[in-house]
């Protein structure tokens, strides 16, 4: 059973997310009262959310909706998790998947042989009730059969781990910044004319063999990228926020 302040926690920031930077949010007694809760308890919520910018206290004044931002450190990590530690609820929206023969684009990007299939996952990811990225993903067929049969609105690396027990590796990203095409824009609800972080990544099973190739295209308005001089942990490593 989730701890109270994580029932409240979860309540306040689906709050929030109907709500407009700026926006004033009830005293902490009132939302003491509201839950029926102990100040304490409410306290401990409210800190998760300032850790995570998505409010802001002023002394004397109160506590108010913050602009929000996410940051990306540049290692292979849960959205999900990233969304947890950023004080969001996430979810995806699968745009389309399928099993196809792979093109010689995506043969090169996973080494693959002529004639071997394809997995390909689009999907819509939100923190909260915002549309903050769209995942566009491929993978070798033969690692992972049946997946297109399984929840696909989760974090793809967790299942990949539990189903099949494989644990990916960053191999490599490249970022850029585009601008989104009216596709891309409709979909997360920005005009055209807002610059986008692109990144396409490849990671890595534990025999070295590239499984999957990722180009994730974020909000650039709602992102920042943070890139550590160290070498990339594992899916489960100490980290804020990812793409599958």
């Amino acid at each position: 059973m989730a701890a109270k302040y994580e029932e409240i926690l979860k309540d306040l920031s689906v709050t929030i997310a109907e709500m407009s930077p700026g926006e004033k949010l009830p005293s902490e007694q009132q939302l003491a009262d509201n839950y029926s809760v102990s100040g304490m308890t409410v306290r401990r919520a409210l800190q998760v959310l300032t850790s995570a910018k998505r409010i802001v206290g002023i002394r004397g004044k109160g506590t108010y909706v913050a602009q929000p931002t996410v940051t990306k450190r540049m290692i292979l990590t849960s959205f999900t998790d990233s969304m947890k530690a950023a004080g969001m609820v996430a979810r995806a929206e699968v745009i389309t998947a399928s099993l196809e023969l792979a093109t010689p684009e995506v043969m090169a990007l996973l080494g693959m042989p002529a004639g071997e299939q394809v997995l390909k996952i689009a999907r819509l990811r939100y923190g909260d009730n915002t549309a903050l990225c769209i995942d566009r993903t491929s993978l070798r067929a033969s690692n992972f059969p049946g997946l297109l049969g399984s929840d696909l609105t989760g974090s793809l690396y967790e299942l990949m781990l539990k189903r099949y027990g494989i644990e990916l590796s960053r191999a490599e990203s490249r970022i850029s910044a585009v601008l989104p095409n009216a596709e891309d824009a409709a979909l997360l609800k920005i005009p055209a004319t807002m610059p986008c972080i692109r990144v396409a990544s490849r990671s890595r099973t534990d025999d070295e063999n590239i499984a999957e190739s990722t180009v994730s295209l974020y909000r650039g308005d709602l992102y920042e990228l943070f890139i550590e001089p160290e070498s990339s942990p594992r899916y489960g490593g100490p980290a804020i926020v990812g793409a599958a």
